[in-house]
């Protein structure tokens, strides 16, 4: 189970993209109205900090998982319940994501199909790609899916072009300000922070002393194309409109009409997003099976598929709508996630690493 750096970068990208431009754009124009794009901007510079440190983390604990090296450096009991807690907030992230697609799915495509339908059918494709090929198959799919996705969100934003009114992006900073605008970064922040993962991957990463290149560009690249969508969506609907839509970047494309010939394009983003959310999916449910299992001290991580998906599937049912989705997002993934998971805890491991570096110098010389 080998992956290469930039098989890495690809799978990162894949999953950054795949969800951050459907669910970030429209709570960042709530906050920081027409500066959205700014605030998106800004969390782009925080998402590439915090992975910076999680690069440093796994470049100084490279033969370990994050299982093993919380255990290594803040000893066994308490590093076993940093796992544990890291495990369970997978777990709850999975499902969520899950029950997003189910419903957006349902909602666009298949109106009368029950959503445990869709979910589960999702979910035996996650299961098979573990199976059969684990990490190193998903990586190759996301080889696929990454530039897919990157193609079809660039020919959206040329083919919106005509529709766009760039008066709505005025005026600029005026009517927000520096506290609006760090605010509203928080949303894409958390959403790339996703990038945590790589402290579960760094053991599969052929020569991860050359990943931290690839990792960064594979957090600049999903910024980027975050800003593009918030100022296009603004351009398109403008700051009342734009900061109402569940998914503005999906409204966006299904605005697009060329003399009644070019359009639809809908139906082709879906078909590419499709291939990103699984991808997402396909990597939790590999680091919540292979977490497990050694939480667990269970030899054969693949024993566990079945029964994180089983649980995956489970959770994704409770939600009733997409309203108590979203306050997920809002009221536990920015406000406890964030701060705890994405930033105080890898800084935490990453500053003993360093003193436990330095002490193991002192010590040889």
């Amino acid at each position: 189970m080998k992956i290469t750096p930039w098989q890495l970068f690809w799978t990162l990208t894949t999953l950054e993209i795949s969800m951050s431009i459907w669910l970030t754009v429209s709570p960042t124009i709530e906050t920081s109205r027409q500066d959205a794009w700014i605030s998106l901007a800004v969390a782009g510079v925080i998402g590439f900090v915090v992975t910076l440190i999680y690069v440093q983390v796994c470049q100084r604990n490279a033969s370990q998982t994050l299982v093993e090296f919380a255990q290594t450096l803040l000893g066994k009991w308490v590093g076993k319940l940093i796992a544990v807690l890291y495990i369970l907030m997978w777990f709850t992230v999975s499902a969520d994501i899950l029950r997003i697609f189910s419903l957006f799915i349902k909602q666009f495509l298949f109106h009368d199909t029950p959503i445990w339908v869709i979910a589960i059918l999702m979910v035996a494709a996650m299961v098979y790609i573990n199976y059969a090929g684990s990490i190193e198959a998903i990586a190759r799919f996301s080889e696929m899916a990454g530039p897919l996705l990157l193609v079809g969100i660039i020919i959206t934003f040329g083919l919106n072009v005509p529709n766009l009114r760039p008066s709505l992006l005025l005026p600029i900073y005026a009517d927000s300000g520096a506290i609006a605008i760090l605010k509203g970064s928080f949303v894409n922040a958390s959403f790339l922070g996703e990038s945590m993962m790589i402290m579960m991957l760094v053991p599969f990463i052929t020569n991860s002393q050359k990943m931290l290149k690839p990792t960064l560009l594979a957090i600049c690249v999903p910024s980027l194309i975050a800003v593009f969508t918030a100022i296009f969506v603004i351009m398109t609907f403008g700051t009342n409109v734009g900061s109402t839509l569940i998914f503005p970047y999906f409204s966006m494309v299904r605005f697009i009409n060329y003399l009644e010939f070019i359009q639809n394009m809908d139906v082709w983003i879906m078909f590419i997003w499709i291939f990103g959310v699984f991808v997402k999916l396909a990597i939790y449910l590999f680091i919540n099976s292979f977490g497990t299992a050694q939480l667990l001290g269970i030899k054969n991580w693949r024993a566990v598929i079945g029964f994180a998906a089983a649980v995956i599937f489970t959770m994704s049912l409770v939600p009733a709508n997409i309203i108590g989705l979203l306050d997920y997002a809002k009221f536990v993934w920015i406000i406890y996630i964030f701060p705890i998971f994405i930033v105080g805890l890898p800084i935490i491991l990453w500053l003993v690493s360093l003193l436990r570096g330095q002490k193991r110098e002192a010590n040889l010389i």
